[in-house]
């Protein structure tokens, strides 16, 4: 089932509709919003117009030939796996009008792997569909970006993400809960109410921050080193700080006490560093300890 962005998923109906499928398409917006999901229920809906989820296309997308789906491999796509889709691509299509290719997180693609696509994009060969999913839509190449038509997709509100959540078992309590803390992504919050583990980690995050923000640099440093290089766990982190200190915004102002002693003006500095550290980790081969250790410094 696909939560929130219902007049975007209407939009894709329409265009299989009008039979105006184009031959490169960009999925662009935050991330754990349901944008993979999207692209495999249009691929889907492509080659089975009534969804019905029974029939060999519904059944077969993940083994089918005529469909490709690219995921990182710790942090990176490499140019060896777009060279293999692309040939793919090239061969006639078994069982369906199109040959199809998802590629998730596809700004990962270094400038080598996203120029290999550029013959293709300007010489578009009628049954080839190339999906590029991104939260970054920026840092793929404006070539790619002109040749392709982009859907932005948007955060899931608050009572989509309860409801959903409830349809799945959870109490309206825990659902509210939460959706408070899922800041508009459905990935968030089903994680959270599906592995107990990840509600953890987010508290214990929270627990972090303030601590760290009351700490010596010393013992900043030293929460550093315990993480290392690991890049998804920091990203994860600094996910679950921006949320805190957004919220600590509005507790500020509001008159709410708040959990740190920031000002209004430090807590949104924060978030501009925080964004940008986060960047900066996700885009480049740049040492990710000592960028998280300029974030901590300003705590």
């Amino acid at each position: 089932m696909i939560v929130g962005n219902e007049k975007k998923i209407d939009m894709l109906r329409q265009i299989i509709k009008n039979d105006n499928i184009p031959h490169a398409m960009i999925f662009s917006g935050p991330e754990m919003i349901g944008k993979k999901k999207i692209a495999i229920e249009f691929i889907k809906n492509i080659f089975c117009e009534d969804l019905c989820g029974e029939c060999y296309f519904c059944k077969s997308i993940e083994c089918n030939p005529d469909i490709n789906i690219i995921t990182p491999v710790d942090g990176n796509i490499e140019i060896e796996e777009i060279r293999k889709a692309k040939e793919r691509l090239s061969l006639k299509p078994y069982h369906n009008k199109i040959k199809a290719l998802i590629i998730d997180d596809s700004h990962l693609m270094k400038s080598d792997a996203q120029n290999a696509f550029l013959k293709m994009l300007e010489e578009p060969k009628g049954d080839t569909l190339i999906i590029f999913i991104t939260p970054f839509r920026e840092m793929l190449l404006k070539t790619i970006r002109s040749r392709a038509q982009e859907i932005k997709f948007s955060l899931v509100s608050n009572e989509e993400i309860e409801k959903y959540l409830i349809s799945l078992g959870a109490s309206s309590k825990k659902a509210k809960e939460i959706s408070l803390i899922s800041s508009g992504q459905i990935g968030k919050a089903i994680n959270f109410f599906e592995d107990k583990s990840k509600m953890d980690f987010f508290n214990k995050s929270i627990e972090d921050i303030i601590f760290l923000s009351r700490s010596s640099i010393s013992q900043r440093f030293q929460y550093a080193e315990k993480l290392k290089d690991d890049k998804i766990k920091i990203i994860e982190i600094l996910d679950i700080w921006e949320r805190f200190l957004r919220r600590e915004i509005l507790l500020k102002v509001f008159n709410y006490k708040s959990s740190v002693n920031y000002s209004l003006k430090k807590t949104k500095e924060l978030i501009d560093e925080l964004e940008k550290i986060k960047y900066i980790i996700e885009s480049s081969n740049v040492n990710k300890r000592m960028a998280f250790e300029s974030l901590l410094i300003k705590l």
